[in-house]
């Protein structure tokens, strides 16, 4: 081992927690694994190459701390390793600030329950379905529902200083508070090209860790309780993304869209912060998150999402709406007010499917 880097223990601690722990939490929720190597071994390579992806992780505040790669399942390609291998980064006594060794050890478990759950949707969508995997944005989303199951039931002697869920689902909540302060800036329906937003990859993947807990919640996977609706794709294996999400709600609510879970879900982001809202369809509410309070709890701050207020007259705003982002407006007016108007207007001829979902508070 490196001078500073992780010690024979700290491996032979990972691995113990992999084999009892973690590896039982992503099959049940997720189902299991290939074994293209014929071995029945996952293995994990600890690799400052996976630290080189991030050169600029000191200025940027985004550090890439692990990998999984469908390719190494692939038998023929000569570049394969032909075998279940995720990567993790190791420490870096020279880049303290990015890869101290405190920071990879409590990442060391969350990285595997997450990239573990990458390896399974492979298996399962191309090597057993023969399919295209899952749209990027909605398999991180899987992956990082995967870090919040490992929340709950590992012990919390296995986890930094006793916290299990500050460890795993710690970095998912910093992220969903990102993306709430400037939800214009951030793609939901990512392009398959995109390495992370304006704001950063961690941004992005807040919106999608957002939307998958609402739609798990009100979809649930009914032969695996735990998992959201969405990893069997239910709609078959053509279906990815979107239509996948709207194939897994029709199972429960008939004919509704994609389009309709998203503008609901955006709803859902600003109601969440309004105290003492009744709302009785549940679909405009987290049921099992208490964002605002768990924001609070956290240290991250209030509920961001402070929408543009208008009486309806002489109110305008111009900007960029990434996939799937959305511009928040409050209309206040006192009882009898005239009607209110508003307008979409793009800046060039391409035709785009632009949507207002309005919600009546009073």
């Amino acid at each position: 081992m490196p001078a500073n880097g992780y010690s024979a223990s700290d491996v032979q601690a990972l691995g113990t927690l992999l084999d009892h722990q973690l590896y039982p939490i992503d099959t049940t929720a997720f189902g299991r694994e290939s074994d293209v190597g014929a071995n029945g071994v996952v293995a994990v390579l600890l690799t400052d190459r996976i630290n080189a992806l991030s050169p600029n992780c000191a200025q940027t505040g985004q550090v890439i701390v692990g990998y999984f790669f469908g390719l190494d399942l692939d038998l023929v390609d000569p570049n394969s390793n032909k075998g279940e291998v995720f990567y993790p980064a190791v420490p870096d006594p020279a880049h303290p600030v990015c890869f101290s060794k405190s920071f990879m050890l409590s990442q060391l478990a969350p990285v595997a329950i997450h990239e573990f759950q990458h390896m399974i949707s492979f298996n399962r969508d191309v090597l057993l379905g023969g399919a295209a995997q899952e749209d990027g944005w909605l398999n991180e989303g899987l992956s990082h529902f995967a870090e919040e199951l490992g929340a709950r039931p590992v012990s919390a002697g296995s986890c930094t200083g006793g916290n299990c869920l500050s460890q795993f689902a710690g970095g998912d909540l910093q992220n969903a508070f990102e993306y709430p302060q400037a939800p214009t800036l951030h793609l939901l329906v990512e392009p398959g090209t995109s390495g992370g937003d304006a704001c950063g990859a961690g941004s992005e993947l807040g919106v999608g860790a957002l939307l998958r807990r609402p739609v798990a919640e009100r979809f649930p996977a009914r032969d695996r309780p735990h998992a959201p609706p969405a990893w069997r794709r239910p709609g078959g294996l053509a279906l990815t993304g979107g239509a996948n999400v709207a194939a897994a709600a029709q199972t429960v609510q008939p004919g509704v869209t994609f389009e309709t879970l998203l503008g609901e879900w955006h709803l859902a982001n600003y109601a969440e912060a309004l105290s003492g809202f009744p709302e009785p369809s549940g679909r405009l509410r987290y049921r099992s998150w208490n964002l605002a309070g768990a924001f609070a709890q956290s240290g991250l701050g209030p509920f961001p999402r402070v929408p543009d207020s208008t009486g309806g007259a002489s109110y305008r705003t111009a900007g960029t709406l990434r996939g799937g982002s959305g511009k928040y407006v409050g209309v206040v007016q006192l009882a009898g007010a005239p009607e209110v108007a508003l307008g979409l207007q793009t800046s060039t001829t391409t035709q785009w499917m632009l949507r207002i979902a309005v919600l009546r508070l009073r």
